[in-house]
C-alpha cells in the first residue's frame, strides 16, 4: 500500500491506494483484502462509500446527496456514480482501479474532499474539471484552495488505443502521440483550466501497465481492483 504525503501533510487523513500485494479489493465483506487494508488505514469498512463506476461523469457528494445516505454497507454501490465529494470527516471515499486514473482532490480551508475515477472516457468528458466546480459549488471550496493528486494508473508511454479513439482524442485536442494517449497531462490540464492552480496538482508518475506492483487490465487483471482511498 502506498500513501501519499503531498495530501496528507495537509491535512487529509488518508490519501493511499493498494498494491497487489495487498490484495484484490474489489470483492467487500468480513475477511476480505479490502477490509483488512481499511483496518490497515485506521478506516472504518462498515463506512466505505464507493460508486458502480461506469466510466461516466456522474458525481456525487456522499452523507449530503438523497441516495448516498443509506449507501454506506459493504456490498452498496451509488449507481453509476465515478466521482464522490463529501465534507464530512471520518467518512472514507473509495474507488477501484486497474489502469484508470485516480484523481484526489482537498480543499484544506473548506474541509472538503472529492476522489474521482477518470477512465479514458471520463477524461474525455472531464470529470475532474466537474469534480472541482462541484466542490466549490456545493462544498464551498474556492479553485485556488483545491489541491489534487494524480494517482497510479495507465502511462503515457504504454497507454496504447485504436486509431480511431487516438483520431477523436487528437481532434478534441488532448495530449497524445500516434496512438498513446496521455491521461495525466489530460487530467492535469483540465485541473488547471477549473482554476487549480499547477503548483497544486501532484503527480503519483506511476505507470500500473509497466509496473508490476498494481492489477492492471492492460496486463491481464480482467477482475482485480487496487483500492484507492480518501478521508478527510
Amino acid at each position: 500500500m502506498i500513501r501519499f504525503p503531498e495530501l496528507e501533510s495537509l491535512g487529509l487523513r488518508v490519501a493511499a491506494m493498494t498494491e497487489r500485494g495487498d490484495g484484490d479489493c474489489r470483492t467487500a465483506g468480513p475477511g476480505s483484502p479490502r477490509e483488512a487494508c481499511c483496518a490497515a488505514l485506521g478506516v472504518p469498512p462498515e463506512s466505505l462509500v464507493c460508486g458502480q463506476q461506469v466510466h461516466g461523469i456522474t458525481l456525487a457528494v456522499a452523507g449530503e446527496d438523497e441516495r448516498g445516505r443509506g449507501a454506506l454497507g459493504h456490498d452498496t454501490a451509488l449507481p453509476a456514480t465515478d466521482g464522490l465529494l463529501t465534507a464530512l470527516a471520518g467518512l472514507p471515499l473509495a474507488v477501484f482501479i486497474a489502469d484508470c486514473v485516480p484523481v484526489f482532490l482537498f480543499a484544506p480551508d473548506a474541509g472538503a474532499a472529492g476522489l474521482v475515477h477518470a477512465g479514458r472516457q471520463g477524461t474525455r468528458e472531464n470529470i475532474v474539471g466537474r469534480a472541482v466546480r462541484l466542490l466549490c459549488e456545493r462544498l464551498g471550496a474556492a479553485p485556488g484552495g483545491v489541491h489534487a493528486l494524480i494517482g497510479p494508473s495507465a502511462g503515457p508511454t504504454r497507454y496504447e488505443v485504436s486509431e480511431t479513439l487516438a483520431g477523436d482524442w487528437a481532434e478534441a485536442a488532448l495530449p497524445c502521440r500516434d496512438r498513446l494517449l496521455n491521461l495525466w497531462e489530460t487530467n492535469r490540464r483540465q485541473l488547471h483550466a477549473a482554476g487549480v492552480p499547477d503548483h497544486q496538482v501532484h503527480l503519483a508518475g506511476i505507470c500500473t501497465i509497466e509496473d508490476g506492483r498494481f492489477f492492471s487490465y492492460r496486463r491481464g487483471d480482467l477482475t482485480s481492483r487496487n483500492m484507492a482511498l480518501l478521508m478527510i
